[in-house]
């Protein structure tokens, strides 16, 4: 993000265009300084095997000429590499690749080098030991990394990299052996799958913790593929095979372009074809254009001849006898035309005079040649060439012609290149199939096929999936990355997860191909990028115009033109986002962590001056920044603010603020101002709310953590809004009712200590009246209903609307119906007002209550529509599982015709539960009705099977209040099913002490009913009849309108 200055950097006067020295002080103006950046890179280090025997026996002046004559020779080599000499070390040199400019096969453009610089030493000692009689011998060292590459100091050759790979390359050359290159393990697995490398050894490395693994470097195969192993299965890509597979059967000689950005699969597609092709008769021809040779003239039409004639290995000689011979006579091996084929090919005979023949004439006589061989071939062919946008220019020109000339053949001609590429051949183009990244259904098929199915890895390949946006180079990439550093244990296609993985780093392979693209940039199309990138993934021009507000508009044209960002919108602002996460990722990343902070840290002041109507919309963004630019304090009150403003719109983004905050507070000293309320504040909030996220392994170790904070602070105030939160989740999730009794029991002793706001105390008095009411503590939980009311009277909040529910829930199970029914209707009326969730869990003492059978729903069912749509809008699981359940309980009760919408509705509210383990309290209700759907549709050993385990569970842990529902409906298809200990199975659960209540009607009504229906199973009509009279008894006293008429047709059955 490095602007260019207009003013001195001596004395600030303010400079001409172009000037060499400032008007004012006559300070010479110097180009301004690199900017540091981190650069994925391999490092290359060469040293004079025994420099100091060379310098004690030869003169001074001929030790300078001969070291001057070696590094010229390999600097030249470094050079031609597009290498980068970072400094002469008096007997060696260090050079960089990959820096300043990246480059994406960094790795294999030093493997190379290094091997020629071996080489051309070699002929200089042949001349050293000829005139001076001495041996001269290099050894080189290699090693790739992560560096930080930038200028250091003052004066020439301030530009370097620092870091622990340039140590290692010295290292490794340390360790190599006379005239040999030596690689790190980290550089050898960048290029094994194109080199040819020795085996394993161990190098001690002084500082390490142990011996580091390298590999000798042998022989380079340049012809084998770099970027992307084509090892992956080819998924989504059946249009694009049917359209190449029409071509070929077209025979009409096509031209086609296959372009796509890196990784999208055009190597692979064009694997597939040509195997395809070769399966068919066709002979197949390709070349391959790489990075290292673009400046190469004529260095891609030679691989494609070569691959043409068939040369490759043989002798000059026989190569040129071998083509002339392919021409059947009609091409003299000492034309003119045949002389330029040679020489292109590299085969023509040593010494040959240079060829009286033009350029541009040079140029069609060699395409034309080329178009007359395949006429004379026996069969069809495919040419394939890869990658032309690494293609140099006079081989652009000749194989465009080339491939135009081919329309009057059968053969076909493929061309793959990546979208910033506008030579001849993208020009000339036929045909073209653009590849666009995998639909996420396919892409998240791929990752599975690359991890395997094991259980650990469903969520990985979720991430994965989405980290590289239906890229499949770089779901390949990041896989064999995790493989590498032990994340992931086993075999392609069958790994698993062996430890905890955070964020899903990008590999070095990856990293490199897209640093390549981003620094081929103009010099403010890369500051833009680089901004863009600390703003985030979606940005818009106003906020880019607050780090660099002089960047040029047309730039971010560039950058859409490029690919690398899209614009989302035009009007009345314009705003872009990055065309693939990874892109910003490498972009942000690159940039030195002092120059990300300190444009977090305008952007956050800017942000928060520039809309003050909106901070609280804004907090989350403002704390990202401040705790990007390692301003601690200030994002932690940030993130406590946009939670705040979350927590009635969207609790689970909220609790990530708070997690952060808490994360934020634990970072800071133990002597910072008001620290012990830093770490208590979001403590407090995040288990108060835990109810709302479901069961956490952590929980209990979390509370005890927060008590004992909270004790050695004396906040009495902030234990007991925790504590609060803890018994409802210890109910709602955990299903631990005798210690959510005892918790509330506690906190009964804390309320008359503490310090808040009248719906904070509300909440904590809720906490108590509920955990009363479900451990059938009825008298105490209305003590406490009463209190809450008595509090809130004026003040319609959730905690008034639930102390009702609990109010109205107490009164219809003991027989106060009348009373019940009003009070119910009133928790109603106040919750219409709040938020879906306070709505929602109104709505489920409704469905309570109509599961046992008291209240029926036909009047309501509406509403409880209209609430479902209002939870799934909301988006909160916890109140999406309330209103799926209370819906699906009134349908199933009110509407037959709805019946199969409120199985689904139950099915999904159940299924939400296992997977999320919230609202787990409703379980045995929701087991209970699909049980018995089950059963109906032939499913009624399964369903017992669940209710067994349900009702087991439930009572265990005290749940008596709703464990009766699963207790009933299990004797229901037990005695259906009548097997040889079916009905005394039926029995023990009728004999369970735990689910009845003496003091508690409503909760025998599920135990008559069962006992009446057991009687009738074994023949005992007096029983049966008896117990059908008890039970509709009950019915009429409680008003329970769900049982009723039901009860009175058992009576009738036993007249």
């Amino acid at each position: 993000m490095t602007q260019v200055t207009d003013r001195c950097g001596t004395c600030g006067n303010e400079l001409r265009i172009k000037a060499r020295f400032c008007d004012e002080c006559g300070a010479r103006v110097s180009a301004p300084a690199e900017a540091g950046e981190r650069k994925q890179v391999t490092v290359l280090f060469t040293d004079v095997v025994g420099s100091m025997k060379l310098a004690s026996a030869l003169d001074p002046e001929r030790l300078r000429e001969l070291m001057n004559e070696l590094f010229n020779r390999a600097a030249a080599v470094v050079q031609r590499y597009q290498g980068t000499v970072d400094k002469f070390t008096g007997d060696g040199l260090m050079a960089l690749f990959g820096a300043p400019l990246a480059l994406e096969d960094h790795a294999l453009r030093a493997c190379i080098a290094a091997l020629e610089i071996q080489a051309v030493t070699k002929g200089l000692a042949d001349e050293v030991r000829r005139t001076d009689g001495l041996d001269l011998q290099l050894r080189v060292g290699l090693n790739s990394g992560e560096v930080i590459a930038g200028e250091i100091g003052a004066g020439p050759g301030r530009y370097t990299a620092v870091g622990h790979p340039v140590g290692l390359a010295q290292r490794m050359e340390a360790a190599a052996p006379p005239s040999g290159v030596l690689c790190s393990h980290v550089t050898a697995a960048l290029i094994e799958d194109v080199a040819d490398l020795g085996p394993v050894e161990e190098v001690v490395v002084n500082g390490d913790t142990g011996p580091v693994k390298a590999r000798r470097l042998l022989a380079v195969e340049p012809d084998k593929k770099v970027i992307g192993r084509n090892e992956g299965v080819m998924l989504g890509r059946d249009a694009e095979m049917n359209w190449l597979r029409n071509v070929f059967d077209a025979q009409n000689g096509s031209r086609v372009a296959i372009v796509g950005d890196p990784g999208l699969g055009k190597s692979r597609l064009v694997a597939e074809f040509t195997a395809l092709a070769a399966s068919e008769g066709a002979d197949v021809v390709i070349a391959r254009c790489e990075a290292h040779t673009t400046t190469l003239a004529f260095g891609a039409l030679s691989r494609m001849l070569r691959a043409m004639f068939r040369v490759d290995g043989l002798s000059g000689a026989d190569a040129r006898e071998r083509t002339a011979a392919q021409y059947k006579g009609l091409l003299s091996a000492q034309s003119l035309d045949a002389q330029m084929l040679f020489e292109v090919m590299g085969i023509a005979e040593t010494g040959a005079e240079p060829l009286p023949v033009s350029i541009d004439g040079r140029r069609r006589r060699l395409a034309e040649v080329m178009a007359q061989a395949v006429l004379i071939r026996p069969t069809r062919t495919v040419f394939v060439l890869e990658d032309a946008h690494w293609i140099d220019p006079p081989s652009d020109e000749v194989l465009s012609q080339f491939a135009a000339s081919l329309s009057a053949t059968t053969s076909t001609f493929v061309v793959t290149y990546r979208p910033e590429f506008h030579g001849a051949l993208q020009q000339r183009s036929r045909h073209t199939i653009t590849l666009a990244p995998l639909a996420g259904s396919t892409a998240l098929s791929l990752v599975k096929h690359l991890l395997g199915n094991h259980p650990s890895l469903e969520s990985l390949a979720d991430r994965i999936a989405v980290a590289t946006l239906g890229n499949p180079f770089f779901a390949e990439e990041i896989v064999r990355n995790l493989a590498d550093t032990g994340v992931l244990g086993g075999s392609r296609g069958d790994y698993r997860l062996t430890q905890d993985i955070g964020e899903i780093s990008v590999p070095p392979t990856v990293q490199a191909v897209l640093s390549a693209r981003i620094d081929r940039l103009p010099a403010q199309a890369k500051s833009i990028l680089n901004a863009a990138a600390v703003i985030g993934t979606a940005f818009d021009a106003e906020t880019l115009n607050v780090l660099l507000p002089d960047a040029e508009p047309s730039r971010l044209a560039d950058l859409v033109s490029a690919e690398l960002i899209d614009q989302t919108e035009f009007v009345p602002r314009q705003r872009y986002c990055f065309r693939h996460p990874l892109v910003r990722t490498v972009s942000y990343e690159s940039q030195l962590t002092a120059t990300r902070a300190q444009a977090h840290r305008r952007l956050a002041a800017a942000i928060e001056a520039r809309d003050p109507a909106v901070l609280d919309e804004n907090a989350e963004v403002i704390a990202t920044h401040y705790e990007a630019a390692g301003d601690l304090a200030e994002a932690y009150h940030w993130h406590m603010r946009a939670a705040d403003w979350l927590a009635t719109r969207d609790l689970r983004a909220a609790r990530v603020r708070w997690e952060s905050a808490r994360r934020i507070a634990d970072q800071l000293p133990d002597d910072h101002n008001d620290i012990a309320t830093m770490r208590i504040a979001p403590r407090t909030m995040l288990i108060s709310k835990s109810v709302f996220v479901g069961h956490d392994a952590d929980a209990d170790e979390q509370f005890r953590e927060f008590r004992a904070m909270t004790a050695q602070a004396r906040d009495t105030t902030s234990r007991a809004i925790g504590m609060a939160g803890r018994v409802i989740s210890l109910i709602n999730s955990d299903i631990r009712i005798p210690e959510a009794a005892e918790l509330a029991e506690e906190l009964v002793t804390l309320v008359d200590h503490i310090e808040c706001d009248v719906p904070t105390m509300g909440a904590v008095l809720y906490a108590i009246a509920y955990a009363r009411f479900m451990n059938c503590d009825f008298d105490a939980a209305m003590v406490m209903a009463d209190r809450i009311t008595s509090l809130l009277e004026h003040v319609p909040t959730m905690e008034l609307a639930f102390a009702k529910a609990v109010r109205s829930g107490i009164e219809c199970l003991t027989g106060d119906h009348i009373s019940g029914r009003a009070h119910m209707q009133e928790s109603y009326a106040i919750a219409q007002g709040l938020p879906p969730a306070s709505q929602a869990v109104v709505w489920a003492y409704w469905g309570f209550l109509a599961t046992l059978g008291i209240l029926k729903l036909a009047e309501v069912v509406a509403d409880m529509r209209e609430n479902l749509q209002c939870a799934e809008s909301f988006g909160d699981l916890f109140c999406i599982i309330s209103a799926q359940w209370s819906t699906g309980v009134a349908l199933l009760r009110t509407d037959d015709s709805a019946r199969a919408e409120a199985i689904e509705l139950l099915e999904s509210a159940r299924a939400n539960i296992y997977e999320s383990d919230l609202f787990t309290v409703a379980l045995p209700c929701v087991a209970a009705d699909l049980a018995i759907d089950a059963a109906s549709k032939g499913g009624r050993d399964e369903g017992i099977i669940e209710l067994r385990e349900c009702f087991r569970l439930h009572t265990t842990r005290g749940l008596r209040l709703l464990a009766g529902r699963a207790g009933e409906a299990l004797v229901e298809l037990l005695i259906e099913r009548s097997g040889s200990d079916d009905l005394a199975e039926a029995q023990r659960v009728i004999d369970t002490p735990l689910a009845r209540h003496p003091d508690i009607p409503a909760m025998d009504l599920w135990w008559l009913r069962s006992r009446a229906l057991l009687a009738a199973a074994r023949g005992d009509s007096a029983g049966h009849a008896e117990i059908a009279n008890q039970y509709l008894a009950l019915c009429e006293k409680l008003d329970a309108r769900g049982r009723i008429d039901e009860a009175r047709q058992m009576v009738c059955g036993c007249t």
